[in-house]
């Protein structure tokens, strides 16, 4: 009787880990642990791009290799696409202006936006979410965020996620495995393996007494503080420095994707080269460069990977010497401005001294009121408005259309002692303001 027991309970473990693992996909999960990151592909080398609290649902569409689930995209997520790609239409719609065009996975902790999934083809239309300007002046490039393309993906580890979960808060299975993917492990993996995206205290690892309870074992206890330490926030990934992928880890891109990403980036920088030099953006487009050689798998990858990131130097020392002689001619054109505007006063005055030679004076005629009768009715006066000499027409002489003007007056030169100043007795008087101009 014993014997058929155990039979029976052998049995139905063997007849129900498969019914797990079957399970038809999509299908909906629940995450189990406390701030899970959401990443941009199957692996920590991927950048977050979401975080997730326990019960969050997810839509599951497959289980990829090292036990990351690869979910639809959430209703936050989005997705990157060059401004210069896309015609903005009505309703919040937009249409793709070029042929595969690369959707870039948004993030909500940072900019970053390396990691291509789907190409987008002419004519497709995709909803807009928000804009973003880079750069500023001629060189700003304006970015589309848009909702996640068809066949676009973000990825959790399957640890952290159980289609059972939300019925009784518990866990069906070892924190060390997942309760849809189980793959044998061997002993090194077994003491190496670490746990993506772990936060205390819902990464330690649970087991279960002979009462049925859930306890923490101290190994996890001691090992949760160091890794909430290092999870605690995300952390930025930086798209300037982007180092090789260690041995054995996943690529960001298949081949055939590491081939279309340089030659966008090629076709973006003869597109950019056409251009002024004023209006390039090799800093951006730099970074990606390096980003896809980081990614290089093969030596014939990594060299047209660094051709490409050679090719931006130079652009990029270029635009430097470009902006540097337009700054001499600027400064040039400056000081050819400056030299001849004082050459041009120089010759004004010149002008002024031998027109002062040519007169027995010159200024502004205006009219004086007299102080006493027989005294002069007119005088000349500097640009300062001070009198230089006082004028009294001769006889036959008619003054009175210039005044206001700048003359010229000829005529007997004479001196008032009551008043201190010169006088001139006017016989010609010459127009100066339109001589002079």
């Amino acid at each position: 009787m014993r014997l058929s027991a155990a039979m029976l309970a052998g049995l139905w473990v063997l007849l129900g880990t498969p019914a797990v693992a079957q399970k038809s996909f999509p299908y909906k999960a629940y995450v189990t642990g406390k701030d899970v990151y959401v990443r941009s592909g199957p692996g920590e080398q991927y950048y977050p791009t979401e975080k997730l609290q326990p019960g969050a649902e997810v839509e599951v569409y497959r289980h990829d290799p090292g036990g990351w689930y690869a979910i639809r995209p959430l209703p936050e997520s989005f997705t990157w696409v060059s401004g210069r790609y896309l015609k903005p239409g009505k309703d919040g719609l937009a249409e793709v202006a070029a042929d595969r065009v690369a959707a870039r996975v948004g993030s909500q902790f940072s900019d970053i936006r390396d990691v291509v999934q789907v190409r987008l083809e002419r004519g497709e239309i995709v909803e807009l979410k928000g804009t973003k300007q880079v750069g500023a002046g001629d060189s700003a490039v304006m970015w589309y965020k848009i909702s996640p393309p068809a066949g676009e993906f973000r990825w959790v580890y399957g640890k952290y996620v159980d289609p059972d979960f939300p019925r009784d808060g518990v866990r069906k299975a070892a924190a060390e495995e997942s309760p849809l993917l189980r793959r044998p492990r061997s002993p090194v993996q077994a003491a190496s393996a670490t746990t993506p995206d772990a936060k205390t205290p819902a990464q330690s690892t649970i087991e279960r007494s002979s009462a049925g309870r859930p306890r923490t074992s101290a190994a996890a206890d001691a090992v949760a503080p160091a890794a909430s330490k290092a999870t605690a926030a995300p952390v930025e990934p930086s798209r300037a420095t982007s180092p090789q992928l260690p041995a054995g880890a996943m690529r960001h891109v298949s081949p055939d994707e590491f081939q279309a990403e340089l030659d966008d980036i090629n076709a973006e920088l003869s597109i950019m080269l056409a251009e002024e030099p004023t209006v390039w953006d090799c800093g951006q487009m730099s970074r990606r460069a390096e980003a896809l050689l980081g990614q290089a798998e093969t030596a014939v990858e990594r060299g047209r990977a660094r051709v490409l990131v050679n090719r931006i130097a130079q652009a990029d020392d270029v635009q430097r010497r470009f902006e540097e002689v337009n700054t001499m001619k600027s400064d040039t054109e400056r000081r050819n401005r400056q030299l001849a505007d004082v050459s041009r006063l120089r010759s004004e005055a010149r002008q002024a001294r031998r027109t002062d030679q040519r007169f027995d004076g010159s200024g502004r005629l205006t009219r004086v009121v007299p102080s006493k009768v027989g005294a002069p009715r007119y005088a000349l006066l500097d640009d300062k408005g001070n009198v230089t000499s006082y004028v009294s027409p001769a006889p036959g002489v008619n003054v009175q259309y210039y005044l206001g003007r700048q003359v010229g007056v000829s005529g007997q030169r004479g001196y008032i002692a009551d008043g201190n100043a010169k006088h001139i007795t006017a016989k010609h008087v010459t127009a100066l303001d339109s001589v002079l101009r």
